[in-house]
């Protein structure tokens, strides 16, 4: 697992790899509580059924399917394991209660942006690899179906559902070679984030890095960023 440093087969790495670059741990080396929830779709919550089609199978098949026909969504689904994850930390006493962000990159992006803008006790945000717009990422390129929310383009643009979270800080960061979304709409969604956030009042509170990479995880400014407005 390349967000807590092991390997496919269970073991301890010390390099941080994968694309993930192994983020909970960067951020317990910052000094911050980390907490990191195993996905559903992904590790021991896999279904079965995709699982023994092995690793090259999409993770999100067939539950985020399944999902939409009931009705519902993976990434409802995955929100409200946030929320009751959320539960679970304040009841750690050493844990303060008023100090809780959340991050992710990718899918664990988009968690992350519908979790802090739906869960109040959500303080701060890093995203990573996922702010963008519908029409230009999901809308217009193949992605996993965990992605998508049936019809939220009646209603909201990607900035619109980010700028929910405002006017709790909130840092985005992308890749400029990202190829699943693209770093042109990637800039013009911060944009209007922004502007939320000016409405807010709260302009600073929002900031954005585009970094030389791909689709992967940064945290140069963004873990930094995450530390100081958690006071730690």
């Amino acid at each position: 697992d390349d967000i807590v440093g092991i390997d496919e087969r269970g073991m301890d790495r010390t390099d941080k790899a994968g694309y993930q670059h192994d983020f909970a741990i960067q951020v317990a080396e910052a000094g911050i509580a980390a907490l990191a929830i195993e996905p559903m779709g992904f590790g021991c919550r896999r279904d079965p059924i995709n699982a023994r089609q092995g690793l090259s199978r999409k993770a999100c098949d067939p539950a985020a399917g399944g999902a939409l026909l009931v009705g519902q969504t993976m990434v409802g689904w995955r929100v409200w394991d946030v929320m009751r994850t959320i539960d679970y930390i304040e009841t750690r006493s050493e844990i303060d209660r008023n100090r809780i962000g959340c991050m992710g990159i990718s899918g664990g992006g988009t968690v992350t942006v519908f979790a802090t803008a739906l869960e109040p006790r959500l303080r701060v945000a890093l995203v990573s690899g996922y702010l963008n717009t519908f029409r230009d990422s999901v809308g217009s390129l193949a992605h996993c179906i965990d992605n998508y929310v049936p019809g939220i383009l009646n209603w909201a643009e990607m900035h619109d559902i980010a700028g929910l979270i405002a006017p709790r800080p909130l840092f985005v960061e992308s890749g400029e070679r990202d190829n699943i979304f693209p770093i042109r709409a990637s800039i013009e969604s911060f944009n209007e984030v922004r502007k939320i956030y000016t409405v807010f009042g709260a302009p600073d509170a929002v900031e954005q890095e585009v970094f030389p990479d791909e689709h992967a995880f940064w945290g140069k400014r963004g873990i930094p960023f995450i530390a100081r407005h958690l006071k730690v």
